[in-house]
Formats: C-alpha cells, sequence, structure tokens
C-alpha cells in the first residue's frame, strides 16, 4: 500500500512567510502612524493649554487694575499695584487724628502680609496710590470703630468687623480723606518672563509680590512670548518708560508663544501662539 504524507511545499512556505510579514509590516505601519498622530496631538493640546494657561491666568488679575496702576511695562516684566480691597471713609476723628473705614470682612479678611501700599480716589475720578512699607504702618485699633461710623449714619448691624481705623494716612496723601472717600488697598504684583527652572531649554512665566521670590506658574514659552502695551491710538509696543507715559496705558497685550520638543520621528518643534488684550479700567 501507497502511504500519501500531507504537507506545504517550499513554494508554499515562502508565500505564506511573505505573506505574514507584508501583514505585520502593514500593522506596525498603522500603529506607529497612530501613535505618531497621538504624541503629535498631545504635544499641541498640551502647547495649547500652557498658552492659554498663561493669558487668562494674567488677563484675570489684570482685569481689577484701577487707572495708572502699571508700574513696570517692560517686555519680560510687568509689574502692577493689584486691588485687595475698596474701602469707605465713613468716620473722621480729631483726636488724636484717624479715620475709620468699613470695608467687606474688615480685618480679619486681610492677606496683611501682602499689602504694600494705599490708594485714594479723588472727585476727578482719578486715583492716587502711596506704597507703605507694611500694613502696620497705616493700621490702628479702637474699641469703638463701628460706633464710630454709626454716628455718620452707617449700617453697622451684623457687620461690626468690618471698620477699620486707619492713622498716618495724611502723612502720605497730604490730608485726611474726607467722609464718603473711596479707598483701595492693594499688593504690588511682578510677572516675569524668564528662563524656566523646570525646563532650561524655553522660558517660563513667574509671578510674585515685587522684589520677593517669583514663583513659576507655567512652562514651555519661547522668545516670542512677552507683554506689549498701548497708551492710545491701536498700536501696541515695549517697553513703556517715565511715570506720565505709565500713566498714559489703557491696555495690555499678554503674547503667549507655546513651544514643545519634535516628537519620534518628527523634525520641527509643534508651536502654538495665543494673545490676549486687557483694556484697564479708567484708563487715561
Amino acid at each position: 500500500m501507497r502511504t500519501t504524507r500531507g504537507g506545504f511545499t517550499l513554494v508554499e512556505a515562502i508565500i505564506a512567510m511573505t505573506l505574514t510579514s507584508v501583514l505585520v509590516i502593514l500593522v506596525a505601519t498603522t500603529f506607529l502612524v497612530q501613535n505618531r498622530y497621538y504624541a503629535v496631538q498631545l504635544a499641541r493640546t498640551t502647547a495649547q493649554d500652557n498658552a492659554r494657561m498663561v493669558t487668562e491666568m494674567v488677563a484675570s488679575e489684570l482685569r481689577a487694575l484701577t487707572d495708572s496702576a502699571v508700574v513696570v511695562a517692560a517686555n519680560r516684566q510687568l509689574v502692577v499695584r493689584s486691588p485687595i480691597v475698596m474701602a469707605v471713609v465713613c468716620a473722621q476723628l480729631s483726636s488724636p487724628n484717624r479715620i475709620v473705614v468699613q470695608m467687606d470682612g474688615g480685618e480679619a479678611a486681610l492677606p496683611t502680609s501682602e499689602i504694600t501700599g494705599f490708594g485714594v480716589l479723588s472727585s476727578t475720578g482719578r486715583w492716587s496710590y502711596y506704597d507703605i512699607t507694611g500694613w502696620s504702618r497705616i493700621a490702628s485699633s479702637g474699641p469703638h470703630e463701628a460706633a464710630d461710623c454709626y454716628a455718620n449714619g452707617a449700617d453697622t448691624v451684623g457687620i461690626t468687623g468690618d471698620f477699620k481705623r486707619l492713622e498716618r494716612i495724611n502723612t502720605y496723601h497730604g490730608s485726611w480723606p474726607a467722609n464718603g472717600t473711596v479707598m483701595m488697598l492693594y499688593r504690588t504684583v511682578e510677572y516675569k518672563i524668564q528662563t524656566s527652572t523646570m525646563d532650561p531649554t524655553t522660558l517660563g512665566l513667574f509671578r510674585g509680590m515685587y522684589g520677593g521670590t517669583l514663583v513659576e506658574l507655567a512652562t514651555g514659552l519661547d522668545s516670542s512670548s512677552g507683554f506689549l502695551y498701548r497708551t492710545g491710538g491701536s498700536s501696541y509696543s515695549a517697553p513703556v518708560t517715565g511715570a506720565a507715559n505709565l500713566g498714559k496705558i489703557d491696555a495690555i497685550r499678554i503674547v503667549a508663544q507655546a513651544r514643545t520638543r519634535p516628537q519620534t520621528g518628527g523634525t520641527q518643534d509643534v508651536t502654538y501662539g495665543w494673545g490676549v488684550n486687557v483694556h484697564l479700567r479708567n484708563g487715561r
């Protein structure tokens, strides 16, 4: 009897191996393409998040600025007087000389270590600013702060802690603000774009108290990032120097150009630019 054995011929084996190799290459290529696409999209999203976070973070604080609040206006550095709380003068005391102001939350709600000055709003609607060496320089305590304002018609029911005596205001302002005058306590905030400590190959956005330690809030920016200023008209430029010119700034443009490194197989950085114009309130 003849026995027939089944199997593959050499040609069939070669064909099978060739087809398998083609399938493996197709699957691997598809995976690599999808993986690269995902990596690029992730990098682009990171760049977008960095750019938008930088601009919105700064813009949210700048929108609260009053007129002539800009102290330093450079391309990579911005220093402003940022309002902490508004207050209204509700009583004047002649012996000894003091004023009492009403402000939401009173002293208990204040970050007193951050107070660097106060402002006085004139009858013409302009602000005058006075830097101080600390909250204790003008803060004063008294036993009848709410009662002093109550005597002038202020409603103190349930908010007796909202009243605070202030001293030495006339030393800075030249006179004691009259009853009904609006005042402001502010912090001096610095924004700076400089070499990132998290990634020294890029720039980062730093923020903190002017003259103090700055904290890095965002990284991944390039040399196109910075601040530009408008002093009337429609053009923006930097820097702006001189008290008179600083007082004319009516809008600030925040430009954030985010950049991430090339992805695997790529030859170019992934970039994303974002800019926000903030119009200052009561700009001259």
